[in-house]
């Protein structure tokens, strides 16, 4: 495109004329190319119909011999004859051949019976090898070569094609030969050429007059115009009375010189105004440097004090009175500033008091802790005192039974029976002082279960104090003051079961003097006695079922123990979180100059080591609670009533 502008609207022109002739010549060409195919495609359709009749004679022989009316070799046989004797357009003839290129039927009698397959036309091309693989894949293929019309005669193109005969590997063909084709393409060329060349010279020479003439009004329109690009406004323009073209660009550089006086005159009142502007644009430039200055000394003394806010300081105000048009972001920055410090100062006071009520709630979970580690061991020793108990009342119901036995088994065992109801005394002996050993335990327990409700009601109103922050510690007194409160339920349950006990015992131990005192009566009243000693067993037995029930018992009031440990874990590392927490916030807060308050100021009271809580113990599964090294070192650490006074 580049190279076509650079040439000149003569060579442009005649360009232009060029591409039609090239145009209306390449139409010519293309109806002659056209007509030489239909042409071809005629004879390629007539070879086909010959191929396709040839064809059918043969599949004739071929269903004769399938069905057994004549054998193979004679059906064979009478469709190469009938194949052999086909004549068409005078001379021209079907040939056939085998797939391996033997010649089967041929109008050369010589030829038949040898194989063709290399056999090449008069330009050395062999043109059987594609006809058969075409055959032979079921298709048509259309082959072009030259052949000589007689033997010794000249070479001339012909146009052959063959078809398969699958059932008996032939494959048979004709052709034709298409010189009337390419004479016919020939004339039609010379016939074009005939009507197209004078045409076309005719063209060329007007096309020539034309560019010459409107090549020549352009130059003289091109100099009257490099004249008025000069300053030349007076000089004449050529081809105003033109109607074309040629005549609006006359008329359009008519145009143009009238703009180009109008254009002097607007350029001198253009100076004028640029002058004017000038003016102008110097004042206002001085306006801004101006108050480039004053917003430069405002951005520096701004950046001061954002300086020293990034610093920490809190307290440094802007003083400094700024113009007019930025007072009021200075009396921003110090509002903010102001607002800034007293949040700040808020904040620090908060955490000061975080600090004090976390330390109060560490020093409260840590004596909680104490006091329930000494409640552990404690229980430990009621259950080892539990599993004591229930053996002997196990033996007592054993004894029990053997008695019955001795007394069922013989009259004369009187004597020995006097020793069992000794025996029996003295059992029961040790059961009511077991009994009174228990009474005791017990009483013991009800009183930890009183001093831990203490603890657990006093716990609470410390988390009450704390306010949000001792909201989960709450919760977890809560729950201690229930586990309490069950606790001494179960040990007034367990003390009334003891009393019953101590009553069956007396019982016991006046029947079983009694029976002593009787036993010169023993033949008279063995069934009586017998009866009584029934009694004693299942007396016994009631003993082991509730001693069993106060086991279970002690087990429950064991895991709730490890429970409240537990949670007095949790309620520790918490408040020390907590605690930590808030001297991180008071160090944050010391970065900053806020004029710190008097708390601030304080020394935060010591925080006390914690205390690490028991770990939990494994929970035991049916059966009676044994000690435990952590109950052994309790052992060793007598409690001190006296500390439950400062509750």
């Amino acid at each position: 495109m580049n190279a076509l502008r650079r040439l000149s609207i003569t060579w442009q022109l005649t360009l232009l004329f060029l591409f039609a002739l090239g145009l209306i010549a390449s139409c010519a060409t293309a109806s002659v190319v056209q007509s030489f195919r239909l042409e071809m495609a005629a004879k390629q359709a007539r070879v086909l119909a010959i191929d396709d009749a040839a064809k059918s004679i043969v599949e004739y022989y071929v269903t004769q011999a399938q069905s057994g009316a004549i054998t193979t070799a004679a059906a064979q046989r009478e469709a190469l004859n009938a194949i052999g004797a086909l004549r068409y357009d005078g001379q021209n003839y079907v040939f056939v051949y085998t797939d391996d290129g033997t010649v089967l039927a041929h109008y050369n009698k010589s030829l038949i019976g040898t194989n063709r397959l290399n056999a090449t036309d008069a330009d050395g091309k062999a043109y059987l090898p594609a006809m058969l693989q075409a055959a032979q894949a079921g298709k048509v293929y259309f082959q072009h070569y030259r052949f000589p019309r007689t033997e010794g005669g000249m070479p001339e193109p012909k146009l052959s094609a063959m078809v398969g005969i699958p059932e008996w590997g032939w494959a048979l063909g004709t052709g034709v030969y298409v010189n009337s084709v390419y004479a016919a393409f020939t004339d039609h060329i010379e016939e074009l050429a005939a009507i197209f060349v004078p045409l076309l010279a005719l063209y060329l020479a007007g096309s020539l007059f034309a560019c010459r003439q409107i090549s020549a009004m352009l130059q003289e329109l091109s100099r009257a115009m490099r004249r008025l690009a000069g300053g030349e406004l007076e000089t004449k323009i050529p081809c105003m009375d033109r109607t074309d073209e040629l005549g609006t660009m006359a008329a359009a550089l008519a145009s143009f010189r009238e703009n180009a006086g109008q254009k002097r005159q607007l350029e001198a009142e253009a100076e004028s105004a640029r002058r004017a502007a000038e003016s102008m644009r110097l004042t206002r430039e001085q306006d801004e440097a101006r108050q480039a200055a004053e917003q430069a000394d405002v951005m520096r003394r701004l950046g001061v004090g954002l300086g020293r806010l990034a610093e920490g300081d809190l307290v440094s105000h802007l003083d400094t009175t700024f113009p007019a048009a930025y007072e009021k972001l200075r009396g921003d920055f110090n509002a903010a500033l102001s607002q800034l410090q007293e949040t700040m100062q808020s904040i620090g006071e908060n955490a000061f008091g975080v600090r004090r009520g976390a330390s109060e709630m560490m020093r409260a979970a840590d004596d909680l802790a104490k006091r329930t580690e000494h409640q552990a061991a404690a229980l430990e020793q009621t259950a080892a005192a539990l599993s004591s108990v229930t053996g002997t009342v196990k033996q007592t119901a054993s004894d029990a039974e053997a008695a019955l036995k001795v007394v069922n088994a013989t009259h004369d065992g009187a004597a020995r029976s006097g020793v069992v109801m000794r025996e029996a005394v003295s059992a029961m002996s040790e059961i009511e002082t077991s009994s009174r050993q228990i009474g005791n335990i017990i009483g013991v327990i009800d009183e930890i279960a009183f001093q831990t409700n203490l603890l657990a009601l006093n716990a609470g109103v410390e988390a009450a104090r704390a306010g949000d922050a001792g909201r989960g510690f709450a919760v977890v007194a809560t729950e201690v003051r229930a586990l309490a409160q069950r606790s001494a339920a179960a040990a007034k349950e367990i003390k009334s079961l003891i009393s019953t006990s101590g009553t069956q015992v007396q019982t016991g131990v006046r029947l079983v003097g009694e029976t002593g005192a009787a036993l010169e009566h023993i033949v008279d009243q063995v069934s009586a006695l017998n009866k009584m000693v029934g009694g004693i067993a299942h007396s016994a037995q009631h003993q082991a079922t509730g001693l069993a029930e106060v086991n279970t018992a002690m087990e429950q009031m064991d895991q709730t123990t490890q429970q409240n440990a537990g949670m007095v874990q949790q309620a520790t590392a918490a408040s020390h979180a907590l605690s930590s927490e808030a001297e991180m916030l008071e160090a944050l807060l010391s970065r900053f100059d806020i004029g710190a308050t008097e708390p601030l100021r304080q020394t935060a009271p010591p925080r006390p080591a914690p205390v690490a809580a028991p770990a939990p113990r494994p929970i035991p599964v049916k059966s009676p609670v044994k000690s435990s090294n952590l109950a052994g070192s309790f052992k060793k650490m007598p409690v001190n009533d006296d500390d439950w006074d400062e509750f």
